[in-house]
């Protein structure tokens, strides 16, 4: 089969339409259709069917379909080797970080970083941690910074930088907060919290659940930073986390940590990359400098 017919039918399958599709490649509608013949000879099958919502991969177009993306990324990787070795010790760095660590870590960092490598291209895309692992997965970064999940997916490797603490924390003027020594004496408040999805919401509702209590009652729940959730709990009842170190910061003012046992908790962060991906120079030399600093420097 051949490698831009095979990308030909992944632009096919992201838009279940012909004509969309020719658009997007720069070639005519009967071109494109004499492409899918042509890989349809050679599957010996269909590889699509038509639906009302447009043109749908069949059963054996699904296979193929796995098979042209890992041959895709493959291919994305190779040129991406070839094009670094011809720019040495210079190129880009696609990064993804969940958002705390731009200030805390990636900030300075960067800075010393480009005292040896002043051509270097960096670009950061922030999301939380389970998030940050389907990016890195599809190819999108090529290294991440993030929480270690409890199983790390196969096809990724990864190198531990150190914990990061998390802390239950409520507005200064909370009329309660006096009187919150425990986990239990928590148990009727109402909460800012990640989404269930996230690792963060599912580590603190282990808290609860592993001494018996139901988990946090939940008032506002997001896929953001619990960070973002700053100024909702300066202006309400409402408990949050939040790394201690960000009650010291302006995202903290106002806001104070709730001191009892079971009131914060560490979770190992780590760097990730694809194992059979692809890191160039310039990413190795990156990979390198963090696992220094994080030695160095406190997360």
């Amino acid at each position: 089969m051949r490698f831009e017919d095979l990308e030909a039918f992944l632009v096919v399958s992201e838009h279940g339409n012909l004509h969309r599709a020719a658009d997007t490649l720069g070639m005519t509608q009967s071109g494109l259709s004499k492409t899918l013949a042509r890989l349809e000879g050679e599957a010996g099958m269909p590889l699509f069917e038509r639906t009302p919502r447009g043109l749908v991969p069949t059963s054996v177009g699904r296979t193929l379909l796995a098979h042209a993306r890992r041959i895709s990324l493959a291919a994305s990787d190779m040129r991406n080797e070839l094009a670094e070795q011809r720019l040495a010790r210079t190129g880009s760095v696609r990064l993804g970080a969940i958002p705390y660590l731009v200030p805390s870590l990636l900030s300075p960092l960067l800075a010393r970083f480009f005292i040896s490598r002043p051509l270097a291209v960096f670009s950061i895309d922030t999301h939380l941690s389970a998030r940050l692992m389907a990016v890195l997965q599809s190819g999108n970064v090529d290294l991440i910074l993030a929480a270690r999940p409890t199983s790390v997916p196969e096809d990724v490797c990864g190198l531990p930088l150190g914990p990061l603490t998390m802390q239950i924390v409520a507005r200064t003027g909370h009329p309660r907060r006096a009187a919150f020594h425990t986990l239990a004496d928590l148990s009727e408040e109402r909460w800012a919290v990640p989404a269930s999805s996230l690792y963060l919401r599912q580590w603190l509702e282990e808290r609860f659940t592993s001494i018996g209590l139901p988990p946090p009652r939940v008032a506002v729940e997001s896929t953001a930073s619990p960070i973002a959730f700053g100024e909702l709990l300066r202006q309400s009842d409402l408990l949050g986390i939040m790394p201690p170190r960000i009650l010291k910061q302006a995202e903290g003012q106002g806001l104070a940590a709730i001191e009892g046992p079971g009131m914060s908790w560490q979770h190992e962060l780590a760097m990730f990359w694809r194992a059979s991906g692809y890191l160039s120079p310039i990413c190795q030399d990156f990979r390198d400098a963090v696992v220094k600093w994080c030695e160095e420097m406190e997360i």
